[in-house]
């Protein structure tokens, strides 16, 4: 069978062909890159521990501290889960582990993927990764013609064949011998090629290779039209073939202001999303209300069912007339939990997004599971005379991070009714479409939890900390949430601001 090929239309009228990475390339990429997070990830927490513990032994103290957490188990994991979004970023849409199997990530315009892209790419891993050793994605990328997985379905991103390496460091050993006339111009053409990719890997690229970029693009789209006509089997037309996709995608690529990009995202693009998907927060809002009441129900009419919603630990305790969250800052520091909470709050969030690829069913499922546990839970700690200290508890970041969990179940709605009822030409296309719009919302949600956290970490288990106080830092909070959806908060940056007075793609 032929290599699949992903072909971009062009001002020029010469098309795009871009060879596309089928699974046996990109599995050797993922297995690369798993050893090399695995090695570095591990090879971290091995140096730090040997400092921290001051002699040779690995194991974590009977009674770790901050510190161990934040300079030894924190970095490690950082390195472990965040490397593909990182270096993706970083390496504009390559690992070492791409780059060794002589791949790339593109969009279908044939650009460097962006940072949204990106992140909609790698949060999505949470479905490809089901129900072990990446099953849903690699049975995904055997059985679709792009060979993509979920995550490039949903952030409009595949991957490619990627030899501009190799070819452009032996471009002057192979001439064109077949009376095409190429060799005319053949200084020139490698001039642009090289040219290019200065300006696609920003490796010593100027103004000047700038200017130059659409002259070369022509030059590029001509000389490339007459290799395909005349000599289309040759290794001069493989050059030209990498020489002119580089100078597609460094002509096609959005300007990279990273602070501009973000003020627009919650100025204007975050708040726009949040209205269009004003029905499906409605909808989840309702979802889980109602099944909060239910679990409430349920338990203080039949006790015993706290049994399928809680830990034996967990009942034991409240039945001591204690609650579980009780002296909880003497046995675990804030920081640990503070970021022990900020993890399990985001996975919990993106589960309910991501569950949306379900057609909306796992979203349904995520927000009714949580929404009968947490009824539960206070119908339970309510017959022991508990209630009113769990929801001293829960007051200061309880408004947030559920509303945080109804606006992530919300997105996943809109992404399950993409699939049920696509409005775009193609089921696949739509799920795209709203898996990129959605994901914006999920950005702000998980900026939110990072304060969640904060505060259920080093605010919420004190127990001087005043009720008033506790009113006040979640209603506080929660108007910021709502300041920060709604565009409140950059409201101010018009016409004369900041993000407006940057420059804009041409």
């Amino acid at each position: 069978m032929s290599t699949p090929e992903l072909v971009i239309d062009s001002v020029t009228g010469v098309e795009v062909h871009l060879p596309v990475a089928g699974p046996g390339a990109r599995s050797y990429a993922f297995l690369a890159d798993w050893h090399a997070r695995t090695l570095v990830a591990a090879g971290w927490y091995v140096a730090a521990a040997l400092i921290h513990n001051g002699r040779f032994n690995l194991a974590a103290p009977l009674d770790p501290s901050s510190t161990w957490f934040a300079l030894v188990l924190a970095p490690a994991l950082a390195i472990y889960f965040l490397y593909h979004f990182v270096l993706e970023i970083a390496l504009r849409g390559r690992t070492p582990g791409m780059r060794l199997a002589g791949i790339r990530i593109i969009t279908r315009d044939g650009a460097a993927p962006g940072a949204g892209a990106l992140l909609i790419r790698n949060v999505f891993r949470l479905v490809d990764c089901l129900p072990v050793f990446y099953g849903v994605g690699l049975i995904a990328t055997m059985c679709t013609r792009e060979h993509v997985r979920v995550g490039d379905m949903a952030a409009g991103t595949l991957l490619v064949y990627d030899r501009s390496d190799t070819l452009l460091s032996t471009a002057g050993q192979h001439e064109d011998t077949s009376g095409s006339g190429l060799n005319a111009h053949a200084a020139l053409w490698r001039g642009a090629a090289e040219r290019s990719r200065r300006l696609g890997e920003a490796s010593g690229a100027d103004l000047a290779d700038a200017l130059r970029l659409p002259q070369d693009y022509q030059l590029l789209a001509h000389e490339l039209a007459r290799a395909r006509r005349l000599i289309p089997q040759s290794r001069t037309r493989g050059l030209l073939e990498v020489a002119y996709a580089q100078a597609h995608a460094a002509l096609h690529r959005g300007p990279s202001y990273l602070g501009v990009a973000l003020v627009r995202l919650l100025r204007d693009e975050v708040p726009a999303v949040t209205l269009r998907l004003t029905p499906h927060i409605l909808w989840s809002s309702t979802v889980f209300l109602l099944t909060l009441a239910a679990g409430y129900q349920a338990v203080r009419t039949d006790p015993d069912l706290i049994a399928l919603f809680a830990s034996p630990q967990l009942i034991a305790s409240v039945e001591r007339g204690q609650l579980w969250t009780e002296g909880l800052l003497n046995v675990v520091p804030s920081c640990i939990l503070s970021l022990q909470i900020l993890t399990n709050n985001i996975f919990v969030s993106l589960s309910a997004y991501c569950a949306g690829f379900l057609f909306g069913l796992g979203t349904l499922y995520i927000l009714g599971l949580n929404g009968l546990m947490l009824g539960a839970i206070f119908a339970f700690t309510s017959l022991h005379g508990l209630g009113a200290a769990l929801l001293r508890f829960i007051v200061p970041h309880g408004l947030v991070e559920l509303s945080v969990l109804c606006l992530s179940g919300a997105a996943g709605a809109a992404v399950g009714e993409a699939l049920m009822r696509p409005s775009c030409a193609s089921r696949m296309e739509s799920f795209r479409r709203a898996a990129q719009e959605s994901g914006k919302l999920i950005a702000a949600c998980v900026l939110l939890l990072v304060g969640c956290g904060f505060i259920e970490g080093y605010l919420s288990p004190e127990p001087w900390f005043p009720l008033w106080a506790r009113l006040a830092v979640g209603a506080g909070y929660w108007v910021f949430m709502v300041a920060l959806l709604r565009g409140w908060l950059f409201r101010g940056r018009g016409a004369g601001g900041y993000a407006s007075d940057a420059p804009r793609a041409t």
